[in-house]
């Protein structure tokens, strides 16, 4: 399966350092313009199905994207939300103790929301239920930067928290293979990755 993550064009909430986690968010006029741009980027690609996060900021990125693909099939779905933030949602990310979560390690998780390990197992399982349905097939997500951390760090073996944001509407191509197997094609893990 060829699998193309775009993530969501950039926000009003990403300008103000705001967490959304499930927040619906309001793509700027720079975020409207990266989409424009990642689409004609994508636009020559066929997709046999674009999936998107049900979330406004994913969902509006998604509509400027299938303009060119006005015959493809879409679908909006929770699985690829970002991260459930719980009671940290809407606050200022720079004021969050990290590492005051309860819990340890990849289990740590905020009142009400989910752990990083949490996410990565609904990533993974998202992306292994496409493969077996789209096995022989490319398809398009269009989520955001903690989901697509989960899925670009399982396929380089690099963790998650070792990786740099992935930039609004920003294109990572992933070649995905029987068993979760597979490799990143555009993401040079030593050079953009690390922190």
């Amino acid at each position: 399966m060829n699998l193309f993550l775009v993530r969501h064009g950039r926000t009003e909430e990403n300008e103000a350092g705001i967490l959304m986690g499930h927040h619906h968010g309001v793509l700027t006029e720079q975020g409207k313009q990266q989409a424009e741009e990642t689409a004609l980027a994508l636009k020559d690609h066929h997709f046999s199905h674009i999936y998107s996060s049900d979330l406004d900021r994913c969902v509006d990125t998604t509509e400027i994207i299938k303009k060119f693909h006005p015959d493809t099939l879409v679908t909006f779905t929770p699985e690829l939300r970002e991260r459930n933030l719980g009671v940290l949602q809407g606050q200022v990310t720079k004021l969050i103790d990290w590492n005051n979560l309860p819990g340890d390690g990849d289990d740590k998780k905020p009142e009400g929301g989910e752990s990083i390990a949490e996410l990565g197992k609904r990533a993974l399982d998202f992306v292994a239920k496409m493969y077996a349905q789209h096995s022989t097939e490319s398809i398009l997500f269009v989520t955001h930067n903690g989901w697509m951390k989960q899925v670009v760090a399982h396929f380089t073996g690099v963790h998650s928290k070792d990786l740099t944001d992935i930039k609004n509407a920003a294109v990572i191509e992933i070649e995905v293979g029987e068993n979760m197997t597979g490799k990143v094609l555009n993401f040079d893990h030593e050079k953009d990755a690390h922190k």
